[in-house]
């Protein structure tokens, strides 16, 4: 990477630290138009869910969450290292790393498992050892109510990836935790530390490879476009519908199938209130918005369209799950999960004309 690229990252970074102090939503969204096509993988997900958020429903003091703040920093850090020439060993370890978290979107949830030993293969490690564990490390974090794996989380999501390589080959890997854990539940020595070991690079090696599992012609046999899947982004004003749409795509991708298309109807569900700022009650609005899909087409076909998909939703176990729902194989769930997500994309197109006609009609106003 150039120079230039290079110095791009930091400015990123700076005008990050530009944003927390005056964080305006026009401001979040063009840093991260600017650098989304910077980055790769799983990184692309974490940056674009960054929002600002407010104290109150006052809407007066807009921040960003300190975690969500310190994910992208640790994000621009591993970006900038990704490029940098590599002169040891231990770069390269780190580089394999990053390439397993960038493509694996549980990686730091699946590593927490190891830590906290919630992973069978790992020494199991309680409240207390795990403030042991991180402040041998050098880090002030303390555990105290939050549930284990949560908190370790959200503590790696923090971290760097040269920081994971430390955590991992000087605090994971550090025998004294296999010494003390085989002798207390009188393990084998050799055999669990072997076994933990063979364990990781399976870690590894899986989240290096995750996004391969996706078999591509499942979508191509539907004569399905593709694009909904890779090229088009949930753009709107409704923060939480963008956060559906794209976790579903990311799910389907995972081959998450039954989760993707869960998250899928709920951004439907969701997107059928889009007029309730309006005083409209969900059927109203949900009429209000076909009449917008109908402009200059049949009517009776997309109210038809709405009325069908909600009525397989609320048939089938999809977002409900009480006894006598019906089952969807898995032929059904990719389906359903691309004839709703195509007409939610039929829905964003009318939605984002609408949002650029009033944005359009309000600078107007502002002008005069």
């Amino acid at each position: 990477m150039s120079k230039e690229k290079i110095e791009f990252l930091k400015e990123s970074h700076r005008e990050l630290k530009r944003i927390e102090d005056n964080p305006y939503h026009v401001s979040v969204k063009k840093w991260k138009d600017k650098l989304l096509p910077k980055l790769e993988g799983t990184s692309k997900n974490k940056i674009n869910r960054l929002e600002i958020v407010y104290s109150d429903n006052s809407y007066t003091e807009p921040y960003i969450k300190e975690h969500e703040f310190k994910i992208a920093e640790t994000i621009l850090r591993d970006t900038v290292f990704k490029y940098l020439n590599k002169k040891t060993k231990e770069d390269i370890e780190a580089i394999k790393i990053l390439k397993a978290r960038e493509e694996n979107i549980d990686f730091e949830h699946d590593l927490a498992l190891i830590v906290c030993g919630d992973n069978e293969k790992f020494p199991y490690k309680s409240s207390s050892k795990l403030t042991d564990f991180f402040q041998n490390l050098g880090y002030n974090f303390i555990h105290k109510d939050e549930t284990r794996k949560i908190w370790v989380k959200e503590r790696l999501e923090e971290l760097n990836v040269k920081e994971i390589h430390k955590l991992i080959s000087t605090g994971i890997f550090r025998k004294k935790y296999f010494i003390n854990y085989t002798k207390e539940n009188q393990l084998d020595f050799n055999k669990f530390l072997e076994d933990a070991k063979i364990e990781f690079n399976e870690f590894i090696k899986s989240s290096i490879t995750a996004n391969e599992a996706f078999d591509l012609s499942s979508v191509l046999d539907m004569n399905v476009n593709i694009e909904l899947l890779f090229d088009k982004k949930a753009d709107t004003e409704d923060v939480e519908l963008n956060k559906l749409i794209e976790e579903g795509r990311e799910r389907f991708l995972r081959n998450d199938k039954q989760v993707a298309l869960e998250k899928i109807w709920d951004a439907f569900e969701r997107i059928k209130t889009h007029y309730a700022n309006e005083g409209l009650n969900k059927k109203q609005s949900a009429i209000k918005l076909v009449d917008s899909l109908s402009e200059k087409f049949n009517k009776i076909f997309i109210d038809s369209e709405f009325k069908e998909l909600t009525n397989i939703g609320n048939g089938y176990r999809i977002r409900h799950h009480e006894v006598g729902k019906k089952e969807l194989t898995l032929e059904h769930r990719n389906y359903f999960f691309f004839r709703m997500l195509s007409l939610i994309d039929l829905c964003l197109v009318f939605l984002n004309k609408e949002e650029t006609k009033n944005t359009d009609i309000e600078n107007i106003l502002v002008a005069s």
